[in-house]
């Protein structure tokens, strides 16, 4: 196991001009400083009881030239904003003498958080109300203990040997059991073009992890803490005699397994050569549930901005707060957890999250969990091995009504590293949503200037259904390799041509490549041509002949060298060019085209009507050029809403042809 070392050298300073300041005069100050819920546990709470709260500072005292980032979190910055690095008020440290007082008024400090300017404390109430009447703190509010227990049991199941003889696995790659996993998001495709993940650094927020497994015996990994125990190791097991699947390391090392094992015949992460930094946030000791308090999720957030990480992968939300101050459902508005804004913040400094969207579908909260409503993380849920909705992934939406998840990808007997030292198979959004965490790191690798809001923009455009998304799929299932956006080919499509007839299509290409693609056809249909014209782009030459079936099937190829993107494309010839217009196809289920011939001159308009003569929905052409596009109407009312199956009437008017072409839809 390969680890780096952070040395002092790598941190440096940048003056921005901010100046805050901060009175530090003791008591005073007699409005109520302590929150509802937390007056109410401290009137029940016995003298020597020690709460944890969150002790909110008021302006800080220093300026933003005070505020110290690493040269690996400067670059990263810096592919958003190359002069001030996003530097704000929220990297400002925290006032140290007000810290100090805190500290000496015997409560016991967990974290610091710069970004809320805040710290989260342990103490007793006598303690609480005096820090309360510090002058420099502004409020004090009951700090949330989250919990949320794991998908069922029998969402467990067994995985069976996976063969294919027409795969052609990647070269010098051995997935064993592994390999389904790997091929659902793609990242096979991105392997054989030579994309690991490496120079791309994640940090995984999980409970705890087993770095001696033999899995990771090759990992790269870049720097630990342990939140809980505010130490550097994340492999103490925390749980004594515990050996079910909540010991301590068994979630983070299943988790970490599917990123970075490296196992030829056994597992291969998805961005196995990618530095990783592992931060312990949650506890798992109770038997029954996974917990966090929600000041080390945020804390590890900070810690992450402040190395550089490039993505933060955390594959536990939650939802369910022990405390009279729980969340409700309404909340799930992007803006009201604690956590939730710390993904935010998070985002805003270029950093790219990935949150589980929860396993809460059949449960009494039944949707989406903390921090997947925020509007900068990508939601991810669960999908089965035939692409069909887990039975567990959690649905949106959010509670200000916009899409989660955002996309999904395998989630069900996930083959990865487990906490004894062997494998297992595991299944929940927990897993599937570091599959795409890592599919992003290959992506990060091939264009390292990519920022965090363009690759968010990526996945979701490359999903497989962008234009119709719900809050099931979200936006569809994740394409690591659509979404690194190496080369594509701008068109696809299926032409409709009669005998004798062409059609010229211009082809154009595009993606972060820096090489001109090589373009090339296979199964052109007969009678056609395509010409490379070298610079990207080429030109398509169908023609409709004899010598075709009715339908024929064809790829165009876009090559770089190392890696090859193919688009189908589907040409439909009819018999006789004495028709003037053709209807296909003719009973049709989902949607019906029109072709007007050459001899029907300049469309005008397509009306459809209903049985009964009602006009339904109509089309009508402004231009005054004969166009051979295709018109197609999708079986909707000018409502939009679907029609029934049924038989329709569509009214044609053209230059040189007036009439009628009977259509059937059916189920």
């Amino acid at each position: 196991m390969k680890q780096v070392i952070l040395s002092a050298s790598k941190i440096i300073l940048v003056p921005i001009l901010l100046f805050l300041t901060l009175p530090l005069n003791g008591q005073a100050n007699t409005i109520n400083k302590i929150s509802p819920s937390l007056e109410i546990l401290l009137n029940n709470a016995s003298p020597d009881e020690k709460i944890v709260v969150w002790v909110y500072l008021n302006e800080k005292q220093g300026s933003i030239e005070n505020s110290f980032i690493s040269e690996k979190s400067r670059r990263r910055r810096a592919r958003v904003d190359r002069i001030n690095f996003l530097l704000d008020e929220k990297d400002i440290p925290l006032n140290q003498k007000a810290v100090s007082a805190i500290k000496n008024s015997g409560a016991t400090i967990r974290h610091q958080s710069k970004w809320f300017n805040a710290l989260s404390v342990e103490a007793n109430k006598i303690t609480l109300e005096k820090i309360s009447s510090l002058s420099f703190v502004r409020k004090i509010e009951l700090l949330k203990k989250i919990s949320k227990t794991l998908p069922p049991e029998n969402e467990y199941g067994t995985r069976k040997s996976f063969t294919d003889n027409n795969i052609i696995l990647p070269l010098a790659l051995d997935y064993g059991p592994s390999f389904l996993q790997n091929q659902f998001t793609k990242s096979t495709k991105l392997h054989t073009a030579g994309l690991t993940g490496k120079g791309v650094l994640i940090a995984i927020f999980d409970s705890g992890f087993k770095t001696n497994h033999p899995a990771f015996d090759s990992l790269n990994l870049f720097a630990t803490y342990d939140f809980i125990n505010n130490i550097i190791p994340v492999d103490s097991l925390d749980c004594p005699g515990q050996l079910t699947i909540l010991q301590q390391n068994f979630h983070g090392t299943a988790v970490l397994g599917t990123m970075a094992g490296n196992v030829p015949g056994e597992l291969i992460g998805s961005a196995y050569e990618a530095s990783y930094a592992l931060a312990k946030t949650e506890i798992t000791c109770s038997g029954i549930e996974i917990k966090i308090e929600e000041d080390n999720w945020i804390a590890a957030a900070e810690w992450a901005d402040s190395i550089g990480a490039d993505i933060i992968s955390s594959s536990l939300g939650y939802y369910f707060f022990q405390d009279s101050s729980d969340y409700l459902k309404e909340q799930l508005d992007g803006n009201s957890a604690l956590i939730t804004r710390a993904a935010d913040i998070a985002a805003s400094k270029n950093i790219l999250l990935f949150n589980s969207a929860g396993n809460e579908r059949k449960t009494s909260w039944g949707t989406i969990i903390f921090p997947a409503d925020a509007d900068s993380v990508i939601a991810v849920g669960a999908v089965l091995s035939d692409s069909s909705l887990a039975s567990f992934s959690s649905p949106g939406p959010t509670a200000d009504g916009r899409i989660k998840p955002d996309v999904v990808t395998l989630g069900s007997v996930i083959h990865t590293a487990n906490f004894q030292g062997g494998y297992s198979n595991y299944s929940g959004t927990s897993f599937s949503t570091p599959l795409v965490s890592a599919g992003a790191a290959l992506a990060f690798q091939h264009d390292s200037s990519m920022t965090a809001e363009e690759y968010r923009k990526l996945i979701k455009e490359t999903a497989s259904q962008f234009q119709t998304p719900d809050n099931d799929f979200g936006y569809g299932l994740f394409d690591a390799a659509l979404a690194a956006d190496i080369i594509k080919i701008n068109k696809s499509g299926n032409f409709i041509l009669f005998l004798n007839d062409s059609l010229t299509i211009h082809i154009t290409t595009s993606g972060r490549s820096q090489s001109i693609p090589v373009l090339a056809t296979i199964n052109l249909p007969a009678g056609s041509q395509f010409v490379d014209s070298g610079n990207g782009s080429g030109k398509l030459i169908l023609t409709g002949t004899r010598q075709n079936d009715n339908l024929s099937e064809f790829t165009l190829t876009a090559s770089v060298g190392y890696y090859t993107d193919s688009t189908n494309f589907t040409l439909e010839t009819y018999a006789s060019v004495a028709q003037y217009v053709i209807a296909a196809p003719n009973p049709f289920a989902e949607s019906v085209r029109f072709l007007l011939s050459s001899n029907a001159g300049n469309l005008k308009s397509i009306s459809i009507f209903n049985i009964v003569g009602e006009k339904i929905w109509e089309y009508l052409n402004s231009s005054t050029v004969f166009a051979e596009e295709t018109i197609v109407w999708d079986g909707t009312n000018s409502r939009g809403e679907k029609v029934s199956s049924g038989v329709y009437l569509a009214y044609i008017r053209a230059e040189n042809y007036e009439g009628n072409v009977k259509l059937l839809k059916i189920e």
